[in-house]
């Protein structure tokens, strides 16, 4: 699996690494929705930098986002930090489907910088 999830008191951290594709983001997905804790998260932490390859398909994005829409229905305060080594198209298709939904979500290319946006307590041990 080249995800691993971790619950914090007011938010979800995941991180990817190694080889990624668009149906284990789906898998991640849905494990955060399907979870009881789910409905108390202020935020979501999304870690790219240790990935090795993305294979990730525009129709996985669409699908994704769907997914995003769906959740954003019974959890509507959610902040979302994607951290990316550098910006994509794809990056940008899955920010834009979400733009009529009432989570944010935001890129960053630096993990302090998405913890301080969401108003994380920054975790030393997922430094850059």
């Amino acid at each position: 699996m080249p995800y691993t999830l971790d619950w914090e008191p007011k938010g979800v951290y995941w991180e990817y690494s190694g080889d990624v594709s668009g149906a284990e983001i789906i898998e991640a997905s849905t494990a955060i929705y399907g979870d009881p804790r789910f409905d108390e998260l202020n935020y979501k932490l999304v870690n790219f930098l240790k990935i090795t390859s993305f294979d990730v398909q525009k129709m996985d994005i669409m699908m994704i986002a769907s997914q995003h829409k769906a959740a954003a229905l019974s959890n509507r305060r959610i902040k979302t930090a994607i951290v990316v080594n550098e910006p994509s198209p794809l990056l940008d298709a899955f920010i834009a489907q979400l733009s009529n939904s009432p989570w944010e979500v935001k890129a960053f290319n630096c993990l302090v910088e998405a913890s301080t946006w969401l108003g994380r307590k920054f975790i030393p041990q997922f430094a850059d």
